[in-house]
Order: C-alpha cells, then sequence, then structure tokens
C-alpha cells in the first residue's frame, strides 16, 4: 500500500515514509565508479536488444497481443510508432547482481516511477555525505529528452502530466515532471488528475481545456479498462492527442517480451552476434510455461507492478515466497516463469534505528535510448513497495 495524499496541483514533500514505515534509508550505499559503468553498461545492452524486439512485437497478431497481456481495447495504439519518442522516451531496467553481472529482472517501459528518488533525493543525500553523485546532470538530460519528445508545439497548446491524486508518489512525480517540462518550452504544462480528463467531440481535454499531449504517469492498461478508454485511444489514433510515454512501451512492459527474447536466443534465431552476446550477458532464461528441470524459478504476471502476484518456486514448483496477493485484474493475466537469482544481501539501519537485513535491487533508466540515473532498493525477496529507497553515491 502507499502513501494517500489529497488533491494536490504543487509539489508534495518527498514520501520519507509508506503507511507509517520509513522508506528512505539514511546512509548511502558507497559504489566504486567503475561498478556504476558496470550497471549502466547492462543497461545498454539491455536495451539494445529490446530496441531490437519492439519491431518485431509491434507486428504480432491479436492472439500473440493477447499473449503479451495486452487488453484488446489498446491492440491499435500499441501499434503505433511514435518516431519523436522512441519505444519508450523513459524506462526503468531492475536488475540483479549475480556473480559481477548485472541480470535483468524487468524493464519498467511504461510508466516507470522512482524518478524523483534517483533524479533529485539521491543527489541530495550523497552531496551530504561528502559523496559523489552518480546522476549529476541527469535531471538536465530528462529535461532535455522530454522537451525534445514534446516538440514541435506552438505557445497556445497544453501538455497534462496525468497521475492519480490518490498517492503521494503518484502527485510528487507527475508535479517534479510537469515543472521540469515546464521550464523548457512554451506551451502550458499542467498536472492533470486522472479523473479530470475527458474526451468530448474527439478531443482530449481536462478541465481547463483542449491538451495536445498527455505524459502518463497513469498505465496504458488502466486506461484500457476505464469507461473512457476507447475514446482516448481513437483520439491518440486519429492524432489529436500524443501519449508519453508512447503506447507502444506497453509491449516492451510485457514480461513475456522477455520469453520471447530468450525463446529467440535459445533457438539461434532474429538476433546478430552481438545481440546474442548482449542477451547471454545480461538476460535471465524466461519461459511461458514453468521448465521441468528442477531449478527454482520466479512466477510474474506479464503486467503485474510492485510485486503483486510475484512468487519464487522452489525446484518442484512450491512456492517458498511471495509478494502481495494478486486482485483479479493481476490474477488474470498471463504468466511467465524466470530462472530465480539470490539477491547480494545487505544489512542497513533505518531512519527510526532499525537495522534490518535486505536484498538489493539495482535500478538504471534508460532515457531516449541512453543509460541514464542508477539507483538501489532494498527489501525482501520480492521487491514490493515496502521495499526501502537507499541513496547510491560514489566513492
Amino acid at each position: 500500500m502507499r502513501e494517500r495524499t489529497a488533491a494536490a496541483a504543487e509539489p508534495v514533500a518527498f514520501w520519507e515514509h509508506f503507511e507509517g514505515h520509513p522508506y528512505a534509508l539514511p546512509d548511502p550505499v558507497v559504489l566504486d565508479a567503475a561498478e556504476i559503468d558496470a550497471i549502466r553498461a547492462a543497461a545498454r545492452d539491455a536495451w539494445s536488444v529490446f530496441a531490437r524486439v519492439a519491431e518485431l512485437l509491434r507486428a504480432l497478431p491479436d492472439d500473440g497481443l493477447e499473449a503479451l497481456g495486452i487488453p484488446a481495447a489498446a491492440f491499435g495504439v500499441v501499434r503505433m510508432r511514435d518516431l519523436r519518442a522512441g519505444e519508450t522516451l523513459v524506462g526503468r531496467f531492475d536488475f540483479l547482481r549475480e556473480n559481477g553481472a548485472y541480470r535483468v529482472v524487468e524493464l519498467n517501459a511504461e510508466t516507470p516511477f522512482f524518478i524523483v528518488e534517483s533524479f533529485v533525493e539521491n543527489g541530495l543525500r550523497v552531496r551530504a555525505r561528502g559523496l559523489r553523485d552518480p546522476n549529476e546532470d541527469e535531471r538536465a538530460r530528462l529535461g532535455e529528452a522530454l522537451a525534445a519528445a514534446v516538440q514541435p508545439l506552438g505557445a497556445d497548446a497544453r501538455v497534462g502530466v496525468v497521475a492519480t491524486n490518490v498517492y503521494r508518489e503518484d502527485v510528487g512525480t507527475a508535479c517534479f515532471l510537469r515543472d521540469l517540462l515546464a521550464e523548457r518550452i512554451e506551451a502550458e504544462v499542467v498536472f492533470v488528475p486522472v479523473h479530470e480528463l475527458a474526451v468530448e467531440d474527439g478531443v482530449v481535454l481536462d478541465a481547463r481545456g483542449p491538451l495536445d499531449v498527455l505524459y502518463r504517469c497513469y498505465p496504458l492498461e488502466h486506461f484500457a479498462a476505464d469507461p473512457g478508454g476507447p475514446a482516448l485511444f481513437d483520439a491518440v489514433a486519429r492524432g489529436a492527442c500524443r501519449l508519453l510515454n508512447p503506447p507502444s512501451a506497453l509491449l516492451l512492459q510485457s514480461k513475456a517480451a522477455q520469453a520471447l527474447i530468450w525463446g529467440l536466443y535459445e533457438r539461434g534465431e532474429f538476433f546478430g552476434e552481438a545481440e546474442r552476446a548482449a542477451i547471454a550477458r545480461t538476460f535471465l532464461p524466461t519461459y511461458l510455461d514453468r521448465p521441468d528441470d528442477g531449478a527454482a524459478y520466479v512466477r510474474k504476471p506479464v503486467l503485474g507492478r510492485e510485486g503483486i502476484g510475484v512468487a519464487i518456486l522452489d525446484g518442484a514448483g512450491a512456492e517458498v515466497a511471495h509478494g502481495e496477493r494478486a486482485v483479479p485484474a493481476i490474477a488474470e493475466q498471463p504468466v511467465v516463469y524466470q530462472r530465480y537469482v539470490r539477491a547480494p544481501r545487505r544489512r542497513v539501519r533505518r531512519a527510526d534505528g532499525l537495522e534490518v537485513d535486505g536484498e538489493e535491487l539495482t535500478t538504471c533508466f534508460v532515457v531516449a535510448g541512453r543509460p541514464s540515473a542508477v539507483g538501489m532498493r532494498i527489501g525482501g525477496p520480492v521487491t514490493d513497495s515496502w521495499s526501502y529507497f537507499a541513496p547510491v553515491g560514489v566513492r
């Protein structure tokens, strides 16, 4: 569960706690510059593979999109290509470190959060401890990428950054992105609570008027399930409004894309020599059906979020750990089975002084196809909204 906040149009204070529990750790995790380089190299490798397979995913027939978990209402828009934004504009890789290599757990291509932590709070916290911020200058690069993706827009155009107004993280992230973009373009940029979004006579608008671009902090599959979703998708298909991240990002968000990548790799198909080497370095075996090989696997809904519905299975297929139990919308999704990797463990001190042991999840954003801000979460075997934010500093 995430901390709720009232409706807001102004930036909210950073979410130091979730539901009364500490979230931000006071002591930075210190890494060498070479380790930061290795994380970004893994992100570069992994992104080259996802970018290569994107066109293949877009060309899938309807039953292929269904296997990815794509809602039928979104079949048309996910096949669209946005040349200015690329396959996704802002994505985040989650990695587990195994024998010195960083392995892709998933690509959050659709509506990646952990943005404020990585692009703002990380630097504030590590510099206060006399450490170097590995993400120095990444905030400016993010802003420049956003501005380039929404152009060309006239001064009378309007851009909405849309999110729920229920959770502090959603509002805070949306307001950060709103301000970052507003600093760089002439068009009006506003925060739009998703319940204020409407489509009338084919025009996408909020309470104050039409919107030319929507930057989404709200998942495409949620739009597909909302009553106004089909009308929004029709407006996007007609070019009346653009979505960022582009709808095609949902194809990469699906964990079934990783099963497709691994299947092609195992069969020696589609990928060239350099891409196959990148897959070997950074990907984990991932399948649509659990292999009968006696190995431990992680079962994941293809469009699950925040660890909901995730379970770790032992070699016999029995659950040994799990995340929050899935709500029906997630429980009904197809699943994948990804080889289990035991994450590195680290003892950390919470803001209340309590010391806890947790497992490391390393993150790296990719912005406009380029590795960007690095971060870390520390939590249980399944990373969820209760996992801690660990600032990362460089010696």
